[in-house]
């Protein structure tokens, strides 16, 4: 910073003379003005003049008035300068580094400390929070300590005054305060000079307290702090603890969203206990693989870049992907088989009453016709066999794999099959239904039934999107959303195509199918071995499905391998 001064030529080295160290430094000399003295800085205007010489004393209290008044400008702009940093970083720890590199710059202070008031209410502590040293190296261990007056920290939260010390080590003998030498003689270090400012908040309440020590000279000497400085200090810890305030709470409600974020996942995954860690691995595939295009500057995202925020929407998203089963069924959602174990019990039970039904009408055809035992034995070696025959048949086509043919066609053997209801009644012994059940040719489902499975995506939709999001969130139900869409337009639940679909969901879908093929706690299919899985997806990378650039990624960077041991 330059500082313009006119005078009278014949008197600029008296002037010199009797100013020193940063004025001095300061001062340049112009030629011409308005008067005899004009001070000022060149497109800052004029900051005090005088129409006629004052004498050297005047012509001194003028410049050490205006350079006053500049110095106070400076101080308000840098103030400024800090208070717009300070406002753009929400990350605590990066916070309070920021805050101690700011106030060592505007105080040339060689080192400094941060302490913030932590414990509970009827027992505070402050926790040495963050610390900065420029002289010496050494290494650095988050500690709480009791609040005390004996410590010169402790004194300044308690009575919420500032402590200007010249000299640390010849503290005043009635002071009730003591300075703790332990870091100096472990670390070689000489404290001198010490500033200690509590950090108050805009209703007064104490935060923290910042400590700057040695304030260093232009031969790099310690000082003493000035009152301007301690101005300063007291200016910048109040800007510094709304700051720290503002951080904690943002810490607050992120740790409040976690939370709910963990409860919500352990709902679904007590609907659904077959799936049991499916939402935490899709979460670390999904952001491992956003993570690998960050790390990759060529080829089809090479211009893409996910920042911190948006790598903490995806993974809340994935995490939340599948919230909506909450709204699909129990009997649908965990259904393993065909039929329900209860109606399949019923029907083993109906064929095995119909064998015993049809044994004693043999008995009793046997004896009207005078036959023998070993008539009536025939006959029931044969309904025996026959019952066997239709429940290996049942319990096969049970089975969700893939039907073969000869078990499809042997299902006709159960249409016309009766039994006696208890009412005494001849009843069909399959119900329509039951047996619709088990023509299923693939899996478990039946139409109406997968499509229930599919509409959790909207259900999860609608869900997340009554939830009053951050700015840096909002994508959250949309990404979430379109995680069962195909570039092809085949997916579920809009048939939505390539442009409409995030990115984000795009590398959602290939962690989402990948773990779904691994997976080995599903009852009705095994896991399908890694490399047979990634063959899987790569073909449907060739049919369009799924996207290409991303899934190589998927495979070159082993994303895959974030979920081995759980997979």
């Amino acid at each position: 910073m330059r500082f313009t001064v006119a005078v009278p030529p014949e008197h600029r080295s008296i002037l010199l003379d009797r100013v020193a160290g940063e004025l001095r430094e300061a001062l340049a000399f112009v030629e011409g003005g308005r008067a005899d003295v004009v001070l000022g800085v060149p497109g800052d205007g004029t900051f005090a003049d005088c129409e006629v010489w004052p004498g050297l004393e005047a012509a001194e209290a003028l410049v050490r008035a205006a350079w006053a008044r500049l110095q106070d400008r400076r101080d308000m702009e840098r103030l400024h300068e800090v208070g717009r940093a300070l406002a753009s970083e929400q990350n605590l720890d990066r916070l309070l580094d920021l805050i101690l590199t700011k106030a060592r710059e505007l105080l040339n202070a060689e080192a400094g400390s941060i302490y913030l008031l932590t414990g509970e209410e009827d027992r505070p502590e402050l926790l040495f929070a963050h610390t900065q040293n420029a002289r010496v190296r050494f290494p650095f261990h988050r500690e709480a300590l009791p609040i005390s007056r004996e410590n010169l920290a402790g004194f300044v939260a308690l009575c919420k005054e500032c402590l200007n010390l010249p000299d640390v080590y010849d503290l005043p003998v009635e002071a009730p305060y003591r300075f703790n030498d332990s870091f100096d003689r472990l670390a070689g270090y000489r404290t001198t000079s010490m500033l200690v400012v509590p950090m108050l908040d805009t209703e007064g309440e104490i935060l923290g307290v910042l400590q700057l020590l040695n304030r260093l000279d232009e031969d790099g000497r310690a000082i003493a702090f000035s009152a301007s400085d301690q101005r300063l200090a007291q200016s910048l810890a109040g800007q510094a603890a709304v700051a720290v305030k503002n951080a904690q709470l943002r810490e607050e409600i992120e740790r409040l969203f976690e939370g709910f974020v963990a409860a919500s996942v352990t709902a679904i995954e007590a609907r659904d206990p077959v799936t049991s860690g499916h939402s935490g691995r899709v979460a670390e595939l999904t952001v491992g693989l956003a993570e690998a295009v960050n790390a990759t500057p060529s080829g089809a995202y090479g211009d893409l870049s996910f920042s911190d925020r948006q790598l903490r929407e995806l993974r809340y998203a994935s995490l939340l992907h599948d919230f909506g089963k909450v709204g699909v069924r129990e009997q649908v959602l965990v259904k393993a088989k065909k039929l329900d174990p209860g109606q399949l019990e019923i029907i083993l039970q109906r064929l095995r009453q119909r064998e015993l039904e049809q044994a004693l009408e043999a008995l009793a055809q046997a004896w009207k016709g005078g036959g023998g035992i070993d008539l009536w034995e025939g006959a029931i070696r044969d309904r025996r066999e026959e019952a066997e025959r239709l429940i290996h048949l049942v319990r096969q086509s049970n089975e969700p794999t893939v039907m073969a043919q000869e078990v499809a066609e042997g299902l006709g053997l159960l249409d016309d099959l009766t039994f006696t209801h208890w009412s005494g009644e001849r009843r069909p012994l399959m119900e329509a239904g039951d047996l619709a059940s088990l023509r299923i040719r693939k899996g478990s489902l039946s139409e109406t039934e997968r499509l229930e499975i599919e509409s959790h995506v909207t259900h999860t939709f609608r869900f997340l999107e009554q939830i009053p999001w951050t700015r840096d969130l909002a994508g959250i139900p949309d990404i979430a959303y379109a995680h069962h869409e195909r570039l092809t337009g085949r997916g579920y639940p809009r048939k939505l195509t390539e442009p409409d679909i995030p990115v984000q969901s795009r590398a959602m879908a290939i962690a989402d199918v990948y773990d779904a093929l691994t997976a080995q706690d599903r009852p009705y299919k095994g896991a399908v071995p890694v490399e047979r899985s990634l063959a899987i997806l790569e073909d449907e990378a060739r049919a369009g499905a799924l996207d290409r650039g991303l899934l190589d990624l998927f495979i070159e960077a082993r994303i895959y391998e974030r979920t081995a041991r759980r997979s």
